[in-house]
């Protein structure tokens, strides 16, 4: 896989990404992008909780130039409207039901981000690993907390698109 596979296996696989015993998905399809714009440029267009998932930095091996570690942040957006102190966009508050996504916090949206990515494996041809996580970012817009905090991976991946083959299943 390269970064334009593994970006878009991320972005699936967050677009797909359920609560844990639900069928009701974490983030609305439309909320999980993949972009370089400014994180505050994207509010006014998506749909609380949103995913943006960014390439960043990357580095070849010295002595095989195909082989790429790239590092990718994932920020996650999370706001609550009268939530004056901050508190419902963290940790969560009033929902309308427990397997709804308005109400949640970033901490628990957070573990469902760190089990959609943990499903791109070797099985896919890539190494990802978690790496860092930033602090809560703040921001007050109209009155309504909006918290943002980056998660950053890293995957070692090739420069070329790779697909593996299918493999068939003998049949006793």
């Amino acid at each position: 896989m390269n970064t334009w596979q593994v970006c878009r296996q991320i972005q699936y696989l967050l677009r797909q990404r359920a609560w844990t015993g639900s069928a009701t998905k974490v983030f609305h399809t439309d909320s999980v992008l993949i972009t370089s714009a400014p994180r505050e440029s994207a509010l006014e267009q998506l749909i609380m909780p949103a995913a943006l998932i960014r390439p960043m930095g990357a580095t070849s091996d010295d002595e095989e130039p195909d082989l790429i570690s790239q590092d990718i942040a994932v920020t996650i957006a999370v706001a609550h409207a009268g939530d004056a102190f901050g508190e419902y966009s963290m940790v969560g508050g009033q929902r309308l039901g427990q397997e709804e996504s308005q109400g949640r916090g970033l901490l628990e949206i957070e573990e469902e981000v760190f089990a959609a990515i943990e499903l791109v494996n070797t099985d896919d041809g890539v190494v990802i690993q978690y790496r860092a996580t930033s602090e809560v970012q703040p921001q007050l817009v109209q009155n309504q907390y909006l918290l943002f905090r980056d998660y950053l991976f890293r995957a070692d991946l090739t420069a070329d698109r790779y697909y593996h083959p299918v493999e068939c299943l003998e049949s006793a």
